[in-house]
């Protein structure tokens, strides 16, 4: 069991929630880890980045990604976003029951926007909590290739189920 380092730290600045948090999202989310997700938390956010693959091409002949790697990479971005907020407005006493929020989580409503070919080589995604309420969370999400130019952005409502114990 991972121990709490105490009221002194926020569960955001410490470095074993974000180490496992890393970890569990590259490492144990089978799909992730298939990607090829790289989670960096960075000033009470995060941002995962990722390198375009063979099998994630939509269209082999200009080598944009397909959609749906897009739409995937956008709602799981803001997952980890929803969880770096509630931690951040109702920690909880260890890392181990922070985490355990993520099981809480579930997509309820994901548009997304295509707004340029993804035909880079390497990509970064991003998220905003835009809403945290009781059970509906609103986040916005983009996706920008390795020059800075954004080529989609996403809207998500997450269900916050409440937890079992």
């Amino acid at each position: 069991m991972l121990k709490s380092h105490g009221d002194d730290v926020s569960m955001l600045d410490r470095p074993d929630f974000q180490h496992v948090l890393s970890m569990v999202f590259q490492e144990k989310i089978p799909f992730c880890r298939m990607l090829g997700l790289k989670l960096e938390i960075v000033k009470r956010g995060a941002r995962v980045s990722f390198a375009k693959q063979d099998f994630m091409l939509g269209n082999t002949k200009l080598k944009v990604l397909h959609g749906g790697v897009t739409a995937a990479v956008l709602d799981s971005i803001a997952g980890v976003a929803i969880l770096l907020k509630m931690a951040e407005v109702d920690p909880k006493p260890d890392l181990e029951t922070q985490l355990r929020e993520f099981g809480r989580l579930s997509t309820i409503d994901l548009r997304v926007d295509y707004l340029e070919p993804a035909s880079a080589e390497r990509f970064v995604a991003s998220a905003n909590v835009t809403r945290l309420g009781k059970r509906i969370a609103n986040v916005q999400m983009a996706l920008h290739d390795a020059a800075g130019k954004c080529v989609a952005t996403g809207a998500a409502a997450f269900s916050l189920r409440t937890p079992r114990h």
